[in-house]
């Protein structure tokens, strides 16, 4: 093994640091929208079970040991040429700005944001390519939620929130997220096609969390990164035979039963890091060519968000005429995740809401409250009754839950009109938001 993996190899191993405690602290709010990766510091604990070899001595046993879990990890390395783009873009000193979309892990659970494994990520990316500070954090984590949010939200919370910057290198995090997707993989790889065919030509990777009953949902996203012949990580491959033979615990890598601890999270960034390691030293492949055709569907590839904001959009309120306030925030930049809100509460009375839309696709986002003031309310689409949602559930926490409503061929004008169920009249339910598909 030549010298410099093994000075590589140190560099992963002081990475794997955090490995020895859990973070209890609570998040720090990122002020900026797109802070660079130097903005917080890299954690400082000095590492206790990986010594630095001195120029005579091979890698230690750990470092083998650790090593054969990032290898592990790497479920293809896809068509590396738009990745390879980006690693040029940063060590020519350009602006490089690395999105991350997904759930609660993305978001930071399990430890606190500064050291979540998406910043360990841009740190180290600067690190390795970067110049001055030039490699830049785009989050869109939003805890408890599915790529049928995650698909609502791309433009708004990738690019809007970030000043008009459009993420070089979007990482996929939605494989134990999914597990109730309504359209099993279709607004996953809607994501990816929305990032794909965007006219920045970005980089896409794919990373696969585990939850502590060794449960993701890689079976369905593989095919899909195989049909677009992208890089993959799968933390599952990485950690689980460790997890059985118990040189890694469930108490070290699990804050819970869902999200990492902070060693959780700093192997997950060092899986990405490996990743890219060594694409960087690959040779460049042919140009990457996108399919011709969707694997499952085209039907979410421009998924339009509507809130209350939205203009141009024909709404008529009804008795969803207030807001609701009580609505979660992100962890990065503390900001509600849907605060223009159709709020009914018992004064609201039978007064239906009624949209119309020019969709082949229409989403429903609404809140889920653990208060059982929060009753059940009637779906239509064109005269025709859809669905009946409730919500109310014992285990919300004021989380938005989205639901397909239509889908369909092509685009064409669908009437929507909710209303409280027969019954219900006195009670609240909150629309966040729906998303068309156009």
């Amino acid at each position: 093994m030549k010298r410099k993996t093994l000075i590589l190899l140190v560099v992963l191993a002081v990475l794997f640091v955090a490995a020895c405690t859990k973070d209890g602290n609570e998040p720090t709010k990122d002020a900026g929208t797109t802070p660079t990766a130097t903005d917080t510091p890299a954690p400082t604990e000095a590492p206790t079970d990986t010594p630095t070899p001195t120029p005579t001595e091979g890698p230690s046993e750990q470092e083998i040991w650790y090593q054969a879990i990032l290898d592990r990890s790497i479920t293809d390395t896809g068509n590396n040429e738009r990745v390879k783009k980006v690693i040029e873009k940063a060590k020519a000193g350009e602006d490089v700005y690395i999105g991350f979309i997904g759930g609660s892990i993305t978001e930071g659970e399990g430890c606190s944001y500064q050291n979540c494994y998406a910043m360990q990520t841009a740190r180290n990316f600067q690190a390795d390519f970067g110049t001055g500070e030039n490699v830049h954090i785009i989050n869109a984590g939003v805890s408890g939620t599915p790529s049928t949010l995650g698909v609502m939200r791309y433009e708004r919370d990738l690019i809007e929130k970030n000043d008009g910057h459009k993420p070089d290198l979007l990482i996929v995090e939605f494989a134990v997220n999914d597990g109730d997707d309504p359209t099993q993989g279709k607004t996953y790889e809607g994501i990816i096609r929305r990032a794909l065919y965007s006219d920045n030509a970005p980089a896409v990777v794919l990373l696969f969390s585990v939850f502590q009953s060794k449960w993701n949902l890689q079976d369905r996203c593989i095919p899909i990164g195989q049909y677009y012949n992208l890089p993959m990580v799968s933390i599952k491959d990485a950690v689980v035979p460790n997890l059985y033979d118990g040189t890694i615990t469930d108490f070290k890598f699990f804050n819970d039963q869902y999200h990492p601890t902070l060693y959780g999270h700093t192997i997950m960034a060092d899986c990405l890091r490996n990743l890219f390691k060594i694409i960087d030293a690959e040779e460049a492949d042919e140009a990457y060519v996108l399919p011709e055709t969707a694997k499952l569907s085209s039907a979410y590839d421009n998924v339009k968000l509507i809130t209350a904001k939205t203009e141009g959009v024909k709404i008529t309120a009804g008795g969803f005429s207030e807001k609701d306030v009580a609505i979660g925030s992100t962890r990065y930049d503390n900001q509600r995740i849907f605060p223009d809100n159709w709020k009914h509460t018992k004064d609201g009375g039978k007064k239906a809401f009624t949209a119309t839309f020019n969709a082949k696709t229409i989403l429903l986002t609404y809140k889920k409250s653990n208060k059982n003031t929060f009753g059940k309310v009637d779906v239509y689409v064109d005269g025709k009754k859809k669905t009946t949602i409730n919500g109310y559930d014992a285990g919300g926490w004021n989380n938005p839950y989205t639901v397909v409503i239509y889908e369909g061929d092509k685009v064409g004008s669908h009437k929507i009109e909710i209303k409280m169920a027969e019954g219900e009249e006195d009670k609240d339910f909150t629309i966040m938001a729906f998303g068309i598909g156009q």
